[in-house]
């Protein structure tokens, strides 16, 4: 049986979930999207992508399509709430080091470009994950049909069969929860800290503007995605400049929008003024919360970006680790032999031992900047100093470096044509291939 006769289950429509599909279309191995919501929703703010995530998507050939609506960023500023400047993080040259610069977008946008490129059939809207079962034979998942009108059914379910089951929904992870339910019913124990909720942080209004005038706001013209976090009395307020659009990043529905309608936008004009052109329909309301699980995978089943590692978004990292777990994942799953639990469970291994150690320590980090910037304080205002104003670019050098020398691509395609100065880590071996078989630069 070669890896194109093992069925994938895909839970979850998100950035995470779509890549992978996309990779898995590639590879020419079966597989299905299952998505909770009834129909794609342009909801969320902006997100970065990194030189690292961008080598995937070049390999992919969606790069050229996704730099068309986006911006090249390279600086993030920071500024207090009467816009004085705290200090800079700069990417520096991005280009040299790594082949490509970091981007900037809309998620919405994003959303809908790797949608367009899984086909329609592959994608279930509207089935709601309640709960699943696997054995040696293989998995099956069964859903809640939420699109189903028929009132005169009383069971609208649905089940779907195949070999592998990835959980690619999110940080409340249906999949996570039924596999960890399953795994303590056989007995086994989990770490104390897989089982205790998530850490909260604060409340969150994301949105996205209408199109707003440049003669409003000129800075809008420049070439490059600029990227502001505003660290005000009370908390961290971040906001986006991006091709002819304002993106609006920590407000709240209503009440929490109010609390900071006055700060000054250094676009021009206030936050409300940005509020007052986001359509009620695109602002959503979530939950800043972080939390690194240790398990993730059993039999199989396996988890990736938010479901196994929900980082704040401080740092930017919550996308690019999703799409990074994701091509890990997919160079293990290419070329397994057969759909026994066995090969499966290598393959998972293998995509855990690579990844997890290195996911863990950007999560670390990226926790580390969320308490720099939302924390107050005469102490922390000094820290903020040294850490944005005044730290020596030999560690803000490493620190890129350390992002960005994971830069995997897909085994099974010719490798993407990016470069740089800065080599990457070796890749993981895919577990089902021979050594001689793979191409050189994975080994």
């Amino acid at each position: 049986m070669s890896s194109s006769n093992v069925k994938v289950i895909i839970v979850g429509a998100g950035v995470c979930g779509l890549l992978t599909a996309i990779q898995l279309e590639r590879a020419g191995m079966d597989y299905i999207v299952v998505e909770k919501a009834c129909k794609f929703s342009p909801l969320g703010s902006a997100l970065s992508l990194t030189p690292a995530c961008n080598y995937i998507l070049d390999q992919l050939g969606l790069l050229e399509e996704i730099q068309k609506h986006s911006l090249p960023c390279a600086k993030i500023d920071y500024l207090r709430d009467d816009l004085s400047k705290v200090g800079s993080m700069d990417a520096g040259d991005q280009i040299t080091h790594y082949g490509y610069c970091g981007i900037l977008l809309t998620r919405p946008t994003l959303y809908h470009i790797l949608l367009s490129h899984v086909p329609k059939e592959k994608v279930h809207w509207g089935k709601r994950l309640v709960g699943f079962k696997q054995d040696d034979h293989g998995v099956e998942i069964e859903c809640e049909d939420l699109l189903s009108n028929n009132d005169n059914n009383n069971n609208n379910t649905v089940v779907y069969k195949g070999d592998i089951l990835i959980g690619a929904d999110g940080a409340y992870s249906s999949v996570r929860r039924n596999m960890y339910k399953n795994m303590q019913e056989e007995g086994i124990v989990l770490p104390k800290k897989d089982l205790a909720p998530l850490r909260f942080d604060s409340d969150c209004v994301v949105g996205v503007t209408d199109e707003v005038s440049l003669e409003d706001y000129p800075a809008l013209k420049q070439k490059n995605g600029d990227f502001y976090v505003i660290i005000g009395k009370e908390k961290a307020i971040q906001r986006t400049a991006l091709d002819g659009k304002s993106v609006l990043k920590p407000t709240e529905a209503d009440d929490l929008c109010n609390l900071v309608r006055h700060y000054k936008n250094p676009l021009g004009g206030t936050v409300g003024d940005l509020i007052d052109r986001t359509p009620k329909e695109r602002l959503s309301k979530i939950l800043l919360e972080d939390k690194y699980f240790s398990t993730w995978y059993h039999k199989r089943t396996v988890l990736m970006g938010d479901a196994c590692h929900k980082h704040l978004p401080f740092g930017g990292q919550g996308a690019n680790q999703a799409i990074l777990d994701s091509v890990h994942l997919v160079n293990q799953l290419y070329g397994i032999p057969s759909n026994s639990l066995q090969d499966i469970e290598k393959s998972f291994k293998a995509y855990y031992q690579y990844r997890s150690s290195n996911a863990k320590e950007v999560f670390k980090n990226t926790s580390l900047v969320g308490t720099i910037l939302s924390s107050r304080g005469w102490i922390s205002d000094m820290v903020r100093f040294l850490a944005l104003a005044h730290l020596p670019d030999f560690i803000n050098n490493a620190g890129m470096d350390g992002m960005n020398t994971d830069r995997p691509y897909l085994c099974f395609l010719p490798p993407p044509a990016g470069r740089g100065t800065v080599k990457p880590n070796p890749q993981a071996v895919p577990v089902h291939y021979k050594r001689e078989s793979t191409v050189a630069a994975l080994v």
